[in-house]
């Protein structure tokens, strides 16, 4: 047996190759499906990583995407967060429960997607309230014998603070077949992109947060937006959904009406604009213009004043800016309310070194100021929060914050829809103080909609998306209105709810000096009771 005949068995001996060519070709096959196998495993490292660090979760549609899990789950995954694992248990138990016939119809069970944007610093702490709403409104409608026809099982879909995840989280939802969509996450680019995906597979979307302006079916052509300082390649002027979206808050342009009824022809006028430098989100660079718009003087445009997100400092600097105002002052806050707490206390703080001269400071702001009513998940964000609500200013009331929630359950009636909130949220064990921020009436409010389309149709009638978008398209002044808890929810042509206009209140500090963290509103003009 020589070796140049069997060269470790890999060259076979060709008298024997006839009898046993299998027997002596195996190692020879062997080595070749190594030399191919090996580099493509080690190619696909990476990919396998981000498949199983998310809890071991690959077959369920989750993933790692720019250090986050994302992905979809019908519960109880949490995305490894750990504020969440509490819900998404409670989403588990009752799409158990939710099963074909489970309602007194015996009809089938439907598939509903609940797009959120779960980890992304801009929603904080308000994106579990907002996934408890929409739980609690899953389980209401469920639950209510005289109304349930097709009982609905919720599918969570994490798109994450990222760019990449959107649009491939939207398909996955698609492709698991839900026909309506609620949550659509925030005023973001990435939510636009997602909504285009899900327009075109003809799935009708509530938005539950979403106000930027563009966020609907004409570009908000109505509030003749100016796009000029958003980020170039967005595509949201043109309107996004293609007749497939809906939204249950309050777009930009009607808070800032509001707000300016609140301001009135002789009350005191804006001073300021505090402004990020950077616009390439759409909450603030279609906010912008329409302040302008509404407030600038006819002699000259009202004074920006901008502050760097990226850079905490220039919020101090910005606040050293506002302070050399004299006599009542008012700024109106067209920026995400992350740093808004870091701009309240810098204004207590430089005004007790005495480097103020204004008499009183009124800080107006849109919806996202309702924030301030929340406990934050990040543990620095919540101690910033608290302290400005401590601040001797605030709450002497030197220093006012005006804004425009999208609800507050200190000024909703007690009955009704938010009494039903209540207790659903009671039942499945949620924190009461997480009705606050208005973004679990938001998300309740969202899936309620959603919820009444689907329930329009018989028991005998087969649930596909195009029919829930048709009743979608019903709840019109003149037609059906939805109950919802924040009131009778309608919707005008292009998908804005128009059933009545948000209020104006004022953040109150607590009373008898209790608790920063228990702050409520009132009125804003009928001022702190």
């Amino acid at each position: 047996m020589s070796t140049r005949t069997y060269l470790w068995r890999i060259w076979p001996n060709r008298e024997r190759f006839p009898r046993e060519w299998w027997h002596w070709w195996r190692p020879l096959g062997a080595v070749m499906a190594f030399g191919v196998l090996i580099p493509g495993v080690v190619k696909g490292v990476p990919w396998l990583s981000d498949r199983f660090s998310c809890g071991w979760q690959p077959l369920y549609g989750v993933w790692k995407q720019e250090g986050e899990c994302v992905g979809l789950t019908a519960g109880p995954y949490a995305f490894d967060r750990r504020e969440l694992t509490d819900v998404m248990s409670k989403v588990a138990r009752q799409n158990e429960a939710a099963k074909d016939g489970s309602c007194a119809s015996g009809a089938e069970a439907v598939w509903v997607g609940a797009l959120l944007t779960l980890t992304s610093a801009e929603s904080g702490g308000q994106a579990l309230h907002q996934l408890e709403g929409i739980v609690a409104e899953q389980a209401n409608a469920n639950g209510n014998k005289a109304e349930c026809v097709h009982p609905i099982k919720l599918r969570v879909a994490q798109m994450g603070a990222g760019e990449q995840a959107a649009t491939r989280v939207a398909e996955l939802l698609a492709d698991e077949g839900v026909v309506a969509v609620t949550g659509m996450g925030l005023s973001r680019q990435e939510t636009a992109d997602a909504a285009q995906v899900l327009a075109q597979r003809k799935i009708p979307m509530v938005g539950n947060v979403i106000t930027a302006e563009g966020f609907d079916a004409n570009g908000s052509q109505q509030d003749r937006p100016d796009y000029g300082r958003c980020d170039p390649s967005h595509t949201y002027k043109d309107g996004i959904g293609l007749g497939y979206f809906y939204r249950v808050s309050y777009r930009n342009a009607v808070q800032i009406e509001q707000l300016a009824k609140y301001l009135g022809p002789g009350r005191r006028t804006l001073t300021f604009i505090m402004t990020p430098i950077t616009m390439d989100d759409p909450y603030t660079c279609t906010t912008l213009p329409l302040v302008h718009a509404r407030f600038d003087p006819k002699s000259r445009p009202l004074q920006e004043v901008k502050f760097d997100p990226g850079d905490p400092a220039t919020v101090k600097q910005s606040a050293q800016r506002v302070c050399a105002g004299v006599g009542p002052v008012s700024v109106f806050y067209a920026a995400r309310a992350t740093h808004l707490p870091q701009f309240l206390k810098s204004i207590a703080d430089q005004s007790e070194l005495g480097q103020c001269r204004f008499t009183s400071i009124t800080v107006l702001s849109t919806s996202d100021a309702g924030r301030m009513r929340a406990a934050e998940v990040d543990p620095n964000l919540e101690q910033q929060r608290v302290a400005a609500l401590s601040t001797p200013m605030f709450v002497d009331g030197t220093v006012r914050l005006i804004y425009t929630p999208l609800a507050d359950p200190d000024l909703l009636p007690k009955e009704g829809g938010m009494r039903v909130l209540r207790q659903s949220f009671a039942a499945l064990g949620f924190d009461p103080a997480h009705l606050d921020s208005g973004w679990a009436i938001a998300g309740f409010d969202g899936m309620a909609v959603v919820a009444g389309a689907v329930n329009t149709l018989t028991a005998k009638e087969p649930v596909v998306s195009s029919r829930i978008n048709a009743a979608l398209g019903g709840f019109v002044h003149g037609g059906t209105a939805v109950g919802g808890a924040s009131g009778n929810i309608t919707f005008d042509n292009y998908g804005n709810r128009d059933d009545s206009a948000p209020s104006v209140v004022r953040l109150c500090p607590a009373k008898g000096g209790g608790e920063p963290k228990t702050v409520r509103v009132y009125p804003a003009r009928a001022g702190c009771l």
